[in-house]
Formats: C-alpha cells, sequence, structure tokens
C-alpha cells in the first residue's frame, strides 16, 4: 500500500471515529447541572467586569468574590464533575473546562455586543448583588431552571 493511500484510509478512519464520538456524547443529569452551574458563574463575571458597579455604586468586584466564596464547594464539584466528563470523553479535561469557560464568557459577551453595555447594565448588574446574597439552595433552584430552559453545549443522554 502506498503512503498516500495509507493516509487516506488513515484519515477516513480518524474521521469515522470523531463522528461516532460526537453523535454519541451527552450529558447526565448531574453533567448538565454542571454546565448550568458554570454558565451562571460566567453570566456573573461577565457582568461584573462589564459594568463594575450596582445600580447604587456597589463594587461589583467585591460583591462576586464574595458569591464565589460563599459558593466554592458547589462550583468546584460542577467542575470535576465536567473535568471528569471531558477525561472520559478522550480530551484533556482540565483545557476542555477551560475552552468550555471560554466559550460561555464569549456567549455572555455577545449578548452584551449585541444590546449594548449601558442597556445590559441597567438589566442585569444588580443580578451580581443579589446572588452574593443568595443560600446554596436558591443557587442550586437556580441552576435547576436553568437546566430546563437554557441551552447546553452537550445534549442530555436518552432516557433522562
Amino acid at each position: 500500500m502506498s503512503m498516500r493511500k495509507f493516509l487516506s484510509v488513515l484519515s477516513i478512519g480518524i474521521l469515522w471515529a470523531n463522528v461516532g464520538f460526537a453523535s454519541s456524547a451527552c450529558y447526565t443529569p448531574a453533567e448538565l447541572h454542571a454546565e448550568q452551574m458554570l454558565r451562571l458563574h460566567s453570566e456573573l463575571m461577565v457582568i461584573t467586569v462589564t459594568c463594575r458597579l450596582g445600580s447604587r455604586g456597589e463594587n461589583l468586584g467585591s460583591a462576586y468574590g464574595s458569591l464565589t466564596k460563599k459558593h466554592i464547594a458547589v462550583l468546584h464539584e460542577a467542575e470535576q464533575t465536567l473535568t471528569h466528563y471531558f477525561n472520559a470523553h478522550g480530551g484533556n479535561g482540565q483545557d476542555a473546562l477551560d475552552r468550555l469557560r471560554t466559550k460561555l464568557g464569549n456567549e455572555f459577551g455577545q449578548k452584551i455586543a449585541d444590546v449594548s453595555a449601558p442597556v445590559y447594565c441597567g438589566q442585569y448588574r444588580d443580578k451580581v448583588l443579589s446572588y452574593r446574597k443568595a443560600s446554596t439552595d436558591d443557587v442550586q433552584n437556580e441552576v435547576q431552571r436553568m437546566v430546563e430552559v437554557e441551552p447546553s453545549f452537550v445534549p442530555l443522554c436518552a432516557g433522562h
């Protein structure tokens, strides 16, 4: 077999393997919940960076830091869940988690670009302040609501 023919066969095999992987990859309910938890945290980070101040002049950086510290256990759990998912599906879990965080940040950045920062901040800046005060149960309830209505990068596995 010539080298060219070998490389063509190898390329087709790799393509089929990737297609099969993409079509079979799906989330368990816990993995979907983890992605939505990181979606919420990423949204709050983008609001903080973009708006900087609450509607009454509150420092959103401090509020974001407080809410992250308050909810660090559930955030770490979400990160670990997705890192394990990405590792199990043929990738470097930490790199894939970083790419997911970047995608989420870009998604919210696009929403801001679509309406303008002043309009977006007028609508969402105080969301950071409310989550600083939210209990873990309140955050979990919001994430569960998001599971039902927000988009996800990976579909829920059939039967869940």
